[in-house]
């Protein structure tokens, strides 16, 4: 891979789980993990919902790539704060109440590095 040669370049991933199958360490590490040892990677959208509702796998997805990610020292964002787009993290602008995938974010956020 050769690097962009410009100031305050990061690059992005939007790893989903339906991209790869298991084991799925080795692709990410193929894909974009091999890459934060040079440069700064942030994973900027990804889940892993069975459409509107529900955790695929028991959010054993969700934990493994975030522990990946900590791991590797990236930085990474659940999608999406929107009711309308999907995978949604709440379920409407009235009320902001999470659907599963975001209480599983909330928690992850809080929860001491490492401890998914």
């Amino acid at each position: 891979m050769e690097p962009i040669d410009a100031p305050d370049i990061c690059y992005v991933s939007h790893p989903y789980p339906h991209k790869r199958t298991k084991p799925f360490e080795p692709k990410w590490e193929e894909n974009f993990g091999f890459a934060a040892s040079r440069f700064p990677v942030v994973v900027t959208e990804f889940s892993f919902t069975l459409g509107n509702e529900g955790i695929a796998d028991n959010g054993e997805y969700g934990k493994a790539i975030i522990n990946y990610l900590e791991a590797k020292g990236m930085s990474w964002i659940g999608w999406v704060f929107d009711p309308e787009w999907t995978p949604r993290l709440i379920d409407s602008w009235d009320t902001y109440r999470l659907t599963e995938a975001g209480t599983f974010f909330k928690q992850a956020l809080q929860a001491p590095k490492g401890s998914q």
